[in-house]
């Protein structure tokens, strides 16, 4: 029997598929009753447009065949399915969308990079309220990357580029153990890239950077569990000074079985955090940012908010 409370929301990125399900309580709060994500990386290409390879569409339809019986199990009424870059791009993205709507009932909707902004914006700033001055949120997923200035809640200026962390690899490929010229000539194709991003920057000059979704997660559990600790149920991390960048040297100095062997490393970003890592380094420093913070709400967290804001406005 479907509940009426019970909501699962299906995000289709490019390098993991997720899955939440909640339901809100009755004092208005929300209480998360389960977090799933599966390794799917259907966005490995130079070259978004062409087609996702048979085995990358496997493992997405393996990770949503898996999704459905979890959410028929919990008996979700609604489920709200979206796919980001690599289903919106990708020549055999809307065949795929088709098969999963008629054999397994989930309708995923794919969405613009501008939308997906605005989708992390609502998840963030239900994690926590920034203080005082601008912030510059990043979330990098694996076909594109989202950059954000927001201010008390109000968001300045907001664009997606196609700079997430597959799509570089792809265009840039890194040796096992990085090259000090591989990192070089990355950092110079993301400065010509973000010349619209540093435009917006000298505006508003961001105080603050807060990173949101996998790549950032991860940064933080390694640091963490450097502590014996550990993110747990954690929605909001404060890297403290001079820890991320311990942290970047010491994965651009290591293999990636190095990389695996980390403490509180996922092995599907094992490679992936690479790019990510130097593209965190390359804003903290062309921005002179000094802050950065982790909101483990993003993308899927910010869906969830908004329905139930139509919802509770519907009523």
């Amino acid at each position: 029997m479907n509940s009426p409370d019970k909501i699962a929301i299906v995000d289709c990125g490019t390098n993991t598929f997720n899955l939440l399900i909640a339901s809100q309580k009755a004092n208005d709060g929300i209480r998360f009753h389960c977090r799933e994500r599966r390794s799917v990386k259907i966005g490995t290409r130079k070259n978004l447009k062409s087609e996702i390879p048979q085995d990358g569409l496997n493992r997405a339809y393996n990770a949503l065949t898996s999704y459905k019986s979890i959410i028929e199990e919990a008996g979700c009424s609604t489920v709200i399915a979206v796919g980001t870059a690599a289903l919106r791009e990708s020549a055999n993205g809307q065949s795929f969308i088709q098969t999963v709507r008629t054999t397994l009932g989930i309708d995923i909707k794919t969405i613009s990079g501008n939308r997906e902004a605005t989708l992390i914006t609502k998840g963030v700033l239900g994690a926590f309220s920034p203080e005082k001055g601008c912030s510059l949120i990043v979330d990098i997923g694996g076909g594109s990357t989202e950059f954000i200035l927001i201010d008390r809640g109000k968001i300045h200026w907001k664009k997606s580029f196609k700079l997430g962390a597959a799509r570089l690899l792809a265009l840039h490929p890194l040796s096992d153990l990085p090259k000090r010229k591989e990192i070089r000539d990355l950092e110079s194709y993301l400065d010509a890239s973000l010349t619209a991003l540093a435009k917006a920057c000298d505006l508003f000059r961001p105080v603050r950077l807060i990173g949101s979704s996998g790549s950032f997660d991860t940064l933080a559990e390694i640091i963490l569990r450097q502590q014996d600790d550990s993110l747990g149920k954690s929605v909001h991390y404060r890297f403290k000074k001079g820890e991320y960048q311990k942290m970047h040297q010491s994965l651009i100095s290591s293999t990636k079985k190095q990389r695996i062997g980390m403490p509180g490393m996922l092995r599907m970003r094992a490679d992936m955090i690479v790019p990510a890592s130097i593209l965190i380094n390359f804003v903290l420093k062309r921005f002179s940012i000094r802050s950065m913070h982790l909101s483990t709400f993003a993308l899927k967290e910010g869906l969830l908010f908004e329905f139930l804001e139509k919802r509770k406005n519907n009523l």
